[in-house]
């Protein structure tokens, strides 16, 4: 099972997230697992619950959040080999947020920046 950590200042990583071995993502919630999407591994998209593309991540790791309404995607961050997350501010500046854990596809990493971070 793959799990997300962000990065927190003085405080060290906290756990924030999780992902089953079936592609369910789950934000973690005090001691609550919330189910707030899911992964299709093979093409490395991730939906939202309620079956909505919202992204996925590339062959070299980056990753594209995708509006449907707009039919428009977007990078907005990358994932490197070691599990390390980086979003893209406002500067198109990498910014650390997090890692990943016991991880074993960049989808995942994409998984990890669309759901739990503001991109």
């Amino acid at each position: 099972m793959a799990k997300v950590y962000q990065d927190k200042i003085l405080l060290g990583d906290k756990l924030i997230g999780e992902i089953d071995e079936q592609g369910k993502v789950y934000s973690i919630e005090g001691h609550k697992s919330v189910y707030v999407g899911w992964i299709d591994y093979e093409q490395r998209d991730v939906y939202r619950k309620d079956e909505v593309l919202i992204g996925w991540a590339e062959e070299d790791g980056k990753i594209l959040a995708y509006n449907e309404a707009e039919d428009e995607e977007e990078e907005i961050g990358y994932i490197n080999e070691d599990g390390e997350l980086f979003f893209y501010d406002k500067n198109e500046e990498d910014v650390y947020f997090g890692k990943l854990k016991e991880w074993e596809a960049y989808a995942e990493g994409a998984a990890a920046l669309l759901f739990f971070t503001e991109c």
